[in-house]
């Protein structure tokens, strides 16, 4: 007569190994699938999984945060403060041309205006063209006032440069429409800008 096996978990007694097997497998397998203290590793790996998510959370707050505090710096502070460094990640890229003229006479735009090595500000030449590039990481509104103030030259409706309505009228046209604006005029894609001061003397 074969010799009772006995079950090591709970003391029942079978038959034979088969009983036994039939046994752990419906019993004891069951209990350790209800009982996670008896398989640690599935709580193990429920750990893993939060502190993975949490740490995308974290990330895709830092991403989201950089990029807000980004674009508020670059909406707010002024032209001749920031640094695009190069043409790479543009949100913003037009190009206006503009000339000046005084008493008839036009006047330079030199080449590099807001260039200088290791800064690139928002608005600058590349030529003496008279052809302004204005780029930014952000869509923003680029006013005419900004790109005399990185130039470092005097403009509002009342001068350009030395020359001031005391002394003679000042105009500036717009695609060759007279436009009251002046240094606070928003500069648009392909804009034909002239300046335009004829002494009265």
């Amino acid at each position: 007569m074969e010799k009772e096996k006995k079950c090591t978990a709970c003391g029942r007694e079978f038959v034979n190994e088969e009983a036994l097997s039939q046994h752990i497998k419906s019993k004891h397998m069951q209990d350790a699938d209800r009982n996670p203290a008896k398989k640690p590793y599935r709580a193990k790996g429920k750990i893993i999984l939060v502190i993975i998510g949490i740490a995308i959370i974290i990330s895709i707050y830092w991403a989201i945060s950089s990029y807000i505090a980004e674009s508020n710096y670059c909406k707010k502070t002024p032209a001749k403060e920031i640094n695009i460094g190069s043409h790479a990640n543009l949100a913003l890229h037009i190009h206006a041309d503009l000339k000046i003229m005084i008493d008839g006479k036009e006047l330079p735009i030199p080449a590099n205006i807001g260039i200088m090595p290791g800064v690139m500000r928002p608005i600058h030449t590349h030529d003496s063209s008279g052809e302004i590039h204005i780029e930014g990481p952000c869509e923003r509104k680029f006013r005419l006032g900004e790109f005399f103030n990185i130039w470092g030259r005097g403009f509002s409706r009342e001068c350009i440069f030395d020359y001031c309505i005391e002394n003679g009228t000042l105009k500036v046209k717009i695609n060759g429409a007279e436009d009251n604006n002046f240094e606070n005029y928003i500069i648009r894609e392909k804009d034909n800008i002239l300046i335009e001061y004829l002494s009265s003397k």
